[in-house]
């Protein structure tokens, strides 16, 4: 039986920046190098965006300020920031990538239990029984 996976909890204000940074490398990456699509939303994170923008919509309709994030999506994040340094990305940006890396490996003892609602991750402990349609444990 596959353990459910586990999480960090970001406050959706951090989203932002987290998308920022995505956004900022995906830019960077598409116009100073040659790369396929596939390769280029994995070393800028960009694939990580559409997910993102969801679980903030669907945490901000239960009315919760925190949203999940995997460690495999963390090190999105990281690759992200690396290859911004590469490509000589914006310092501001890099500073709010490596603020919210900081900020996310603190975190990292602190993790908590998934479910998806509606292919949607969201805390097991915060999935309101108001919620249309079941909130099963996901196995993937």
């Amino acid at each position: 039986m596959a353990i459910p996976p586990v999480a960090i909890a970001i406050p959706i204000r951090e989203v932002a920046g987290l998308i920022e940074v995505l956004e900022h490398a995906h830019t960077c990456i598409e116009q100073l190098s040659g790369t396929d699509k596939e390769t280029l939303a994995r070393a800028s994170g960009s694939s990580l965006i559409p997910l993102l923008y969801a679980r903030a919509g669907f945490a901000s309709i239960q009315k919760r300020q925190n949203i999940p994030l995997l460690a495999d999506e963390i090190g999105l994040l990281e690759a992200a920031v690396i290859n911004l340094e590469s490509y000589q990305g914006n310092e501001a940006v890099l500073c709010v990538g490596y603020q919210l890396l900081d900020d996310f490996a603190k975190r990292k003892r602190n993790s908590y239990s998934l479910c998806r609602v509606h292919g949607i991750l969201a805390f097991t402990d915060e999935v309101d029984d108001t919620a249309s349609g079941p909130a099963t444990p996901s196995l993937t």
